[in-house]
C-alpha cells in the first residue's frame, strides 16, 4: 500500500496486491476512514483499488492528512456491526427482447443460451466498484466460461436496467446510454434514484445474486 498526493487538496491510498484487490479490504479501511471523520475531510471516495481522500487544503497540510491516515487505518478490525455485508437479490429476465446479445454470445463462447443463464445465475458477485454512470456496479465474480470481450461496435442505446458482461466483469446499466457490454438480460430495480435517502442500490462490498425470472 502507498498514499499518493493528487493535487493539494487530495490524497489517493493505492493497494499494490497484484490484479487481485480483496474486495473487503478497501471496504474495510473506507469504514474505518470515513466514521467521525474530521471536518476538513470534504469526500472520500472508495474505488475497486484505491480510496480518495478530499480536503480542504486552507484548513490543514498534506503532511497532516497523511498522519491522518495512517493512524486510522493502523486501528483495529472494526466490529462486524459496523462492517455488514449487505447481501442483494437481482432478479433478472434473460434473453428475448431484454438480452439482444445472448443468441449471439451463445455462438461465441458455444454454448447454448440455456447454459449461459444457468452459469451467469449460479455466480455469487461481489461490488467493487460503481462507476461510468452514477449507479452502474461492477460485479466481479463472472465465471471464467463466461469472460468475453467487449463488443467491437458498441450499441447506441442500452435500455435503463440491462445486465450485460465483459472481459471479466458483470454490470447494470442504470439508464439508457451507449455501451459495448453483451446484453444478456435485464433487470426491473432502479439502480440509481435520487428519491432514495441511498441513491445507489448497490454499493462497493455488497454482495449480488441474480435471480432468472419468467415474466416480465
Amino acid at each position: 500500500m502507498e498514499i499518493k498526493a493528487l493535487g493539494d487538496n487530495a490524497l489517493v491510498i493505492f493497494y499494490n496486491t497484484g490484479d487481485y484487490i480483496p474486495e473487503s479490504l478497501v471496504q474495510k479501511d473506507y469504514l474505518k476512514l470515513n466514521r467521525a471523520k474530521p471536518d476538513w475531510i470534504t469526500d472520500i471516495v472508495p474505488c475497486y483499488s484505491n480510496i480518495g481522500i478530499y480536503f480542504r487544503h486552507d484548513d490543514i497540510t498534506v503532511e497532516e492528512v497523511w498522519e491522518y491516515i495512517t493512524s486510522r487505518l493502523k486501528e483495529q478490525r472494526l466490529p462486524e456491526a459496523e462492517y455488514k455485508e449487505n447481501k442483494v437479490a437481482v432478479p433478472v429476465y434473460y434473453g428475448g427482447e431484454f438480452g439482444p446479445d445472448l443468441p449471439h454470445l451463445a455462438g461465441q463462447l458455444g454454448m447454448p443460451p440455456e447454459e449461459i443463464i444457468k452459469i451467469h445465475s449460479s455466480a455469487l458477485y461481489k461490488v467493487v466498484n460503481i462507476g461510468f454512470l452514477p449507479g452502474f456496479p461492477y460485479l466481479a465474480g463472472l465465471p471464467k466460461k463466461l469472460a468475453v470481450a467487449r463488443k467491437k461496435t458498441p450499441s447506441l442505446k442500452v435500455p435503463a436496467g440491462s445486465v450485460a458482461i465483459a472481459g471479466n466483469y458483470t454490470g447494470i446499466y442504470p439508464f439508457e446510454s451507449p455501451g459495448g457490454w453483451h446484453i444478456i438480460g435485464r433487470t426491473p430495480l432502479r439502480m440509481f434514484d435520487l428519491n432514495r435517502s441511498e441513491p445507489c442500490l448497490l454499493k462497493p462490498g455488497d454482495t449480488v445474486r441474480f435471480l432468472p425470472q419468467t415474466n416480465y
